[in-house]
């Protein structure tokens, strides 16, 4: 299999520090916390803190942002790492052999069909925060993780997904942890 082993962190790198936005920074929720406060809030609440802050604070926004921009802070790296992701796997595809082994052909044309999945419901979730609807944040992002464990459990033995999955899943912990932000009633 001919995939470049500096592909994947390129992909993460360029999901990480790639944040041309199309969302108004100016947007308001009440917090009792300033907002380096409130992402470092977020970011002890997820299982990898420098993971987190290295996420939040990639976005030139994240310093001054409230619950509502780092929502779209949290959700769009996510959704711009899954695209990333999605395209990896379509390049490395294109790059197996005819003779390559065929459980990870098979693997990964079952990732990209997971990865195509959880783009769908992250794009759902930015939208929904176009409109201002703020339920259902938290079981998006478990629902896009549960994708990216199945995409990992494709293969059988080691996964050369894994990296790319484990990136993910480290962002839609974030996600789940601004998700907790709202209140659900």
């Amino acid at each position: 299999m001919a995939i470049s082993a500096s592909l994947p962190f390129f992909f993460l790198t360029f999901s990480l520090h790639c944040s041309t936005s199309i969302f108004p920074s100016s947007i308001s929720a009440s917090s009792d916390l300033n907002s380096s406060q409130l992402a470092n809030q977020i970011c002890k609440n997820t299982p990898n803190f420098s993971f987190c802050q290295a996420a939040i604070f990639s976005d030139p926004r994240a310093s001054a942002a409230d619950r509502y921009v780092l929502s779209y802070i949290a959700f769009g790296q996510a959704y711009r790492n899954a695209t990333s992701t999605k395209n990896y796997i379509g390049f490395s595809l294109k790059s197996i052999k005819a003779d390559a082994n065929m459980t990870i052909s098979s693997g990964m044309q079952k990732c990209q069909g997971f990865y195509e999945d959880a783009i769908r419901a992250l794009s759902e979730v930015l939208n929904n925060l176009d409109s201002e609807s703020f339920y259902g944040l938290d079981k998006a992002a478990i629902d896009v993780e549960s994708s990216i464990r199945a995409c990992e459990a494709s293969f059988s033995g080691q996964s050369p997904m894994s990296q790319e999955n484990q990136n993910l899943m480290q962002l839609l912990k974030t996600c789940h942890a601004v998700s907790q932000l709202y209140e659900y009633n």
